[in-house]
């Protein structure tokens, strides 16, 4: 444990000499129809957890280092590749070709989020680990087309996607259907009042595993058992709500599925929800993006206070589970040297209706450009 607290105190030192040295990269040919942005990011993870036993999985690593390219070319078109080395394996990550029908208006073809989950809507940047919820429910990249409308009181995007992942082999992958609507009733400089519902249909040739987790740095504690459903298709929905005024931040999602099982009359359903709060200690307004619908990061030179609390209910009479809800609070505190380097630290809490209970600290050192 020793060793971990001067970990994280080196990292601290070389976070402050570290502070203004970094530019962003990037190119641009001699005509200037084509303009690259060489872009990456690598976290410095160390963590010391305390099971229910007190098992020891303290420990320091370098965890989703990402290195990518993003492209636009010919006015019209834009483009992204980004791959990620974790888990001693190298992956894609972000892989898609854009095209720009005008201001409000475009289409993205290729391996990206579809519009579903907090995933997309950034939280990965305010917390060491995205919530809970979002692992149980929300999918991973997918392979598809989308179109996007976007204006300051509105953005609706839909697709259609391919069920399996960027790398399976056949044909029979089964699809996504999923949109997203966001209504903007406010959009300031100081403050943004944001609701969002998003609906998505699965057509599933796989079994669906559905489980709760904790999700902590070196593992995933498991407070909730997994059980495999036989799905016909898949039901799945999300509302949100994001309120901004100066320094506060407040941020809701509410997601749940509805799966029908092959062979059973009735639909396997679950639900859960989070909320979180952030509030800049030290440091200016809270960031919005528009074109993305997401909280973005702070600006340099701000301390970020942070509280998030998640509830998950699995609890189904065709999935019988033993410990079948999950409850788990996330204190935080982020500093940011500047836009390319961040410290993060969370106290994490969780606890199923079978009173097993996990907790630790988590720290991060993220670098990106």
């Amino acid at each position: 444990m020793r060793k971990i607290f001067k970990s994280l105190l080196a990292c601290s030192l070389m976070a402050f000499a570290a502070n203004a040295s970094f530019a962003q990269i990037n190119l641009a040919s001699a005509s200037g129809d084509l303009k690259l942005r060489i872009m990456g990011r690598t976290n410095l993870d160390a963590g010391i957890f305390l099971g229910e036993d007190g098992d020891d999985t303290d420990g320091v690593v370098m965890n989703d280092t990402r290195l990518g390219v993003q492209a636009s070319f010919d006015e019209k078109y834009s483009a992204k590749i980004e791959v990620c080395f974790a888990q001693k394996a190298i992956s894609f990550r972000d892989l898609w070709i854009g095209y720009k029908i005008d201001d409000a208006k475009s289409l993205k073809f290729g391996h990206f989020f579809m519009p579903y989950g907090s995933k997309i809507l950034g939280l990965a940047y305010k917390f060491v680990e995205d919530s809970p919820v979002d692992y149980t429910f929300c999918p991973s990249r997918k392979i598809g087309a989308a179109y996007d409308y976007t204006t300051d009181f509105m953005k609706f995007t839909a697709g259609i996607f391919s069920d399996g992942s960027v790398d399976a082999k056949g044909t029979n992958q089964g699809y996504n259907l999923s949109a997203k609507m966001i209504l903007r009733p406010t959009l300031t400089d100081e403050k943004v009042f944001h609701v969002g519902f998003a609906p998505m249909f699965t057509k599933s040739h796989n079994a669906v595993t559905v489980k709760g987790i904790v999700p902590v740095t070196f593992a995933s504690a498991n407070l909730v058992a997994s059980k495999a459903l036989d799905a016909k298709n898949q039901f799945r929905y999300e509302g949100e709500v994001i309120y901004i005024n100066k320094r506060f931040l407040w941020e809701t999602h509410i997601l749940g599925t509805s799966i029908n099982v092959r062979g059973v009359d009735d639909n396997y359903t679950s639900w859960g929800g989070f909320t979180q709060f952030s509030w800049h200690l030290i440091g200016t307004q809270q960031k919005y993006n528009k074109a993305g619908g997401i909280v973005a990061n702070a600006p340099a030179k701000t301390l970020e206070l942070l509280l998030r609390a998640d509830y998950l209910n699995l609890e189904n009479d065709l999935a019988e589970f033993d410990n079948g809800n999950q409850f788990d609070i996330t204190l935080g505190l982020n500093y940011f040297f500047s836009k390319y380097l961040n410290l993060k630290f969370n106290y994490v809490y969780a606890k199923n209706n079978d009173d097993k209970h996990y907790n630790g600290v988590q720290g991060r050192l993220q670098f990106s450009f």
